[in-house]
């Protein structure tokens, strides 16, 4: 009996755009990531340890394997949510001096 043949479709240019999309939205989310952890590490530095560094960085890390990129974008959000508390915390506790 010969081999079955799965019959091939042509692609169209629809399908390879929205291929190229999602292929730019998931490097735009990997470099959105590595942005948000070199600010942890630069904040780590500078001596700023404070629960929103330690809960962006357990969003960027424990929970990032396991979810899908819509839920990736979604601790993106968070994570920089929470950098930005931190800093305006920092930038107020500098004031108060």
């Amino acid at each position: 009996m010969p081999a079955r043949q799965i019959p091939s479709y042509p692609r169209t240019g629809a399908h390879r755009a929205r291929r190229q999309t999602s292929r730019q939205k998931i490097n735009s989310i990997l470099s959105r990531r590595e942005r948000l952890v070199g600010e942890l590490a630069l904040l780590r530095q500078q001596g700023a340890a404070s629960k929103f560094i330690d809960n962006a960085q357990q969003l960027l890390t424990r929970w990032w394997s396991g979810t899908t990129w819509d839920a990736r974008e979604e601790l993106l959000k968070s994570a920089d949510w929470l950098l930005r508390l931190e800093k305006r915390h920092g930038s107020q506790t500098e004031r108060s001096s």
